[in-house]
C-alpha cells in the first residue's frame, strides 16, 4: 500500500478535472515575468543567453536553463491557480526535496507582506510533466508571485484560472534596478526545500526589489568570459558568493579581485557585498584561507578608496542556536540555514539599496 493511500494528506494530484478551468501561456502578456534572459522575445525560459554560457563551461551552459530565481506576477480573482509545467534538463538529487528542485509556489501579498500560500508539487511518478493547484478559501482579487524551480529547466508553463476570472498585470518591483547575486549551488538554491525560500528570493520579498540569481552548482569559479558577462549587468546591488566552487584557495585568490576590478570598473558606484562560505570551519586551515581571500578583496578595495564595498563573514550566517542543523549535508543550507543567510545578507542588501 501506498503512504499517500494510508494519509490522504501526502495524496498529490497528477491529473485536474475542475470545470471552468482555462490555462494561458505563462509567455503571454499580463503574465509579468521576472528574473530570465528575455523570455517573451526568445519563447525560452533561461538565466543568460545559451551562447554566452556556452563559452563560460559546459557545466554553466547546461545550469542556465534552470530557472532559480524566475518569478511570475499577476493578479486574478480566481478561486484558484493550477499551473500545467513541462521541464527540461532537470535534476534529481537525493538530498533535495522535489518541491525545491523540480516544484513551484506561490505567494499572496497581503497586508504589507508576500505570505506563502501554497506549492504545485511535482508527483514522484513523472515530475517533469505535472499539473498542481493552489486553493483559496473564497474567491477576490490577488496579487500573486509564482516562484519557478531551482534545479529544473522550463519547457513550457500554462497557468490556469477560472475562465470567468479576471487577470490583469501583478504589482511591480520597486524603481531600482534588480540585486544581482553570483555564486555556488548554494546561490542556485541547493538544498532548500521550495524555491521561495532561496535566500534570494527571501531578501527580494522584504525590499520588493527585482533579483537575477546567477547561481551555478560547481559552475561558479569566476571564469574571464563570467566576469564580463557580469560587468555587463547594471545591479542595484552586487553579491558575489561562489568561495565554495573554488577549487583551492589559492584559484580563488587568482580570480576573486578580478571580479571586483572588471566590475567595479564597468559600476564605479553600485554597492559590492563580498560573501564567504557559510559552513565555515574554525579548525580548517584551508576555510580560513578562503576567508582570508574573500576579506581582503574587500580589505584592499576599502583601502583603496572605495566605500561601497562590504564583507560578511560565512561564519556569521549560521551564528546563533542550532548553528549545526542549518545544512542537509554540512555544505548545503535547508531551510533554517537559507533563512538565517537571508537574514544577514538581506539587512545589508536593504542597507545598500537606494532610499
Amino acid at each position: 500500500m501506498k503512504l499517500s493511500e494510508i494519509d490522504k494528506n501526502l495524496l498529490v494530484e497528477s491529473d485536474l478535472h475542475i470545470d471552468g478551468l482555462r490555462y494561458r501561456s505563462a509567455l503571454e502578456a499580463p503574465f509579468d515575468i521576472y528574473g530570465l534572459y528575455r523570455p517573451r522575445e526568445t519563447g525560452q525560459y533561461m538565466r543568460m543567453p545559451v551562447e554566452r554560457a556556452g563559452k563560460v563551461s559546459p557545466g554553466v551552459e547546461s545550469l542556465s536553463v534552470h530557472t532559480s530565481g524566475g518569478r511570475i506576477r499577476f493578479r486574478t480573482d480566481s478561486g484558484y491557480v493550477a499551473v500545467k509545467v513541462r521541464l527540461k534538463n532537470a535534476h534529481w538529487m537525493p538530498h533535495m526535496p522535489l518541491t525545491g528542485s523540480h516544484g513551484l509556489d506561490l505567494y499572496l501579498y497581503e497586508n504589507g507582506q508576500d505570505l506563502y500560500a501554497g506549492s504545485f508539487i511535482p508527483p514522484m511518478e513523472h515530475p517533469d510533466y505535472f499539473e498542481s493547484a493552489v486553493y483559496f478559501s473564497r474567491r477576490e482579487m490577488r496579487e500573486i508571485t509564482i516562484h519557478l524551480p531551482l534545479y529544473s529547466g522550463v519547457e513550457e508553463l500554462f497557468i490556469g484560472l477560472e475562465e470567468t476570472a479576471g487577470l490583469e498585470a501583478g504589482r511591480g518591483y520597486r524603481a531600482v534596478k534588480p540585486v544581482l547575486y553570483y555564486g555556488s549551488s548554494i546561490t542556485q538554491g541547493g538544498c532548500v526545500s521550495r524555491p521561495g525560500n532561496n535566500y534570494p528570493a527571501a531578501i527580494a520579498r522584504q525590499t520588493n526589489v527585482d533579483f537575477l540569481c546567477l547561481g551555478f552548482s560547481g559552475g561558479a569559479k569566476g571564469e574571464p568570459e563570467m566576469v564580463s558577462y557580469l560587468s555587463g549587468i547594471d545591479a542595484s546591488v552586487f553579491v558575489c558568493d561562489y568561495d565554495h566552487n573554488a577549487p583551492d584557495s589559492s584559484y580563488l585568490e587568482d580570480t576573486h579581485f578580478r571580479i571586483y576590478q572588471n566590475y567595479r570598473e564597468a559600476h564605479p558606484q553600485t554597492p559590492m557585498i563580498f560573501v564567504s562560505r557559510p559552513n565555515f570551519r574554525l579548525n580548517e586551515e584551508e576555510d580560513i584561507r578562503r576567508r582570508d581571500v574573500v576579506y581582503g578583496t574587500y580589505r584592499q578595495a576599502f583601502e583603496e578608496g572605495d566605500r561601497k564595498v562590504y564583507f560578511v563573514d560565512g561564519f556569521q550566517l549560521f551564528a546563533g542556536n542550532r548553528r549545526y542543523d542549518c545544512t542537509v549535508d554540512g555544505t548545503h543550507p535547508n531551510d533554517l540555514g537559507f533563512f538565517r543567510m537571508a537574514e544577514v545578507i538581506g539587512e545589508l542588501v536593504k542597507h545598500c539599496l537606494p532610499e
